[in-house]
């Protein structure tokens, strides 16, 4: 593999010319405002997923394989929203969709979180909650996807791109950091309604971004499905690596929903213990955006997903039963390089992908990527009570080395370059 020299690209010329784009993105009020709304938002993002699963396993009926039904609930209706999502994402205006979405998720995380409180949580009334989050969630993703290039100039992308996976990373170490504490001290509850207050004041932020939609082709709603789908399909590295993250995504899923919190829950210290390996893994995340604003390798998606082997690695881990350290250091590892790959990732799709399809063709990376995560999250908790923590995560960390090894091979995806 051919890379370009790293040392000009850290030199002195290569500063001053990222301190320049930088002011240009961060001189943009609508991009800064959007910047402020994804950090505040992540911040019950990183609270919110800790307080879900360890009150679903706290409840008299909570078990593994409870915690599965209610994520795989939300899971499903995600996958199959995402490709209409991306036609109405286009059509509608990608901010008023975020804003919509994040209002209305808000209060659907707000009666999860007062139902734990009162006492009335049960696993059939948190699926049907999950199913209306997963909806939501799937007519969410591609607009967000889409935004970045309508709010600022295309030479500004990756640095925009990057800007906004710190900011969302800041959010998310506090967010896991204090959502540990909180569900151990206060209760899940507690701490879901406080991730329902930062989605409302995200979609508000956002509301007032008025970023109008793209003019209409004039082409039906099923016209413009197709035609999204033909884009996607065009682009072969695109179609590759989005089947690799099926399967990737699929272990991903149950491991860090399911498995994870079950192990915690026996090994490490419950929802606290949980809550640090989150806090590091989003601290790598943290990491991984400070580079990926810095480094432009020539071939970014060869060098991505190399740097996803340390998927398995930190899987490795924890089948192995290793310190609580160990675990998160591996955490550490995999939050840089999942977040180098997302960075480099968008930034292709950004520059390549034409701007009218840019949400459409999110739409069908986003229902690819996740189309297994449901099967993920439905055969963890049964597969770790039956095999154990050792022969569920052993079994994971294969798949995942199996399926980005795969994704090398194809010559599109090597070929692609900066």
């Amino acid at each position: 593999m051919k890379q370009a020299n790293l040392n000009p690209r850290f030199g002195r010329g290569l500063r001053a010319q990222w301190q320049r784009l930088g002011e240009g993105v961060l001189g943009n009020a609508r991009y800064r405002r959007f910047l402020a709304a994804r950090t505040l938002s992540n911040v019950g993002n990183g609270m919110g997923p800790i307080a879900l699963a360890f009150g679903v396993l706290g409840l008299p009926d909570g078990s593994p394989t409870a915690l599965s039904v209610v994520l795989a609930a939300q899971a499903v209706p995600l996958v199959l929203t995402l490709p209409i999502a991306g036609v109405v994402a286009d059509r509608l205006g990608r901010a008023r969709m975020i804003a919509i979405t994040d209002i209305a998720l808000s209060a659907v995380v707000a009666i999860q979180g007062l139902l734990f409180i009162t006492g009335h949580a049960s696993i059939p009334v948190l699926a049907v909650l999950a199913a209306l989050a997963g909806v939501l969630n799937g007519f969410w993703y591609p607009a967000f996807s889409g935004l970045v290039p309508d709010l600022v100039d295309e030479e500004h992308t990756q640095p925009a791109n990057a800007y906004i996976s710190l900011g969302s990373n800041l959010g998310m170490i506090l967010g896991s950091a204090v959502g540990g504490l909180i569900v151990s001290g206060w209760g899940a509850g507690t701490a879901l309604l406080i991730d329902a207050t930062t989605f409302l004041l995200n979609g508000l932020l956002v509301w007032t971004l008025r970023v109008p939609p793209r003019p209409s082709t004039g082409d039906s709603v099923w016209q413009d499905f197709l035609h999204g789908w033909r884009v996607f399909t065009s682009y072969r590295w695109v179609v590759v690596i989005v089947g690799a993250f099926s399967v990737i995504v699929m272990v991903l899923e149950g491991a860090e929903r399911v498995m994870g919190p079950v192990v915690a829950d026996e090994r490490y210290g419950g929802a606290a213990g949980w809550a640090a390996v989150m806090a590091t893994l989003s601290v790598g995340l943290l990491a991984g955006a400070y580079l990926g604003s810095r480094f432009t390798p020539q071939r970014p998606m060869v060098v991505g997903m190399i740097c996803c082997l340390t998927l398995p690695a930190w899987l490795l881990t924890m089948a192995m039963g290793a310190p609580l350290l160990v675990v998160c250091a591996g955490a550490l590892l995999w939050g840089v390089a999942i977040e180098l790959f997302q960075v480099f990732w968008f930034t292709a799709l950004h520059r390549n992908i034409p701007r009218d399809s840019l949400s459409r063709v999110a739409s069908y990376d986003a229902m690819g990527s996740l189309m297994f995560g449901p099967l993920g999250l439905a055969f963890a908790g049964p597969l770790i009570s039956a095999a154990g923590p050792t022969m569920a995560f052993g079994l994971a960390a294969a798949v995942a080395a199996v399926a980005i090894l795969a994704s090398l091979v194809a010559r599109s995806v090597r070929s692609l370059t900066a």
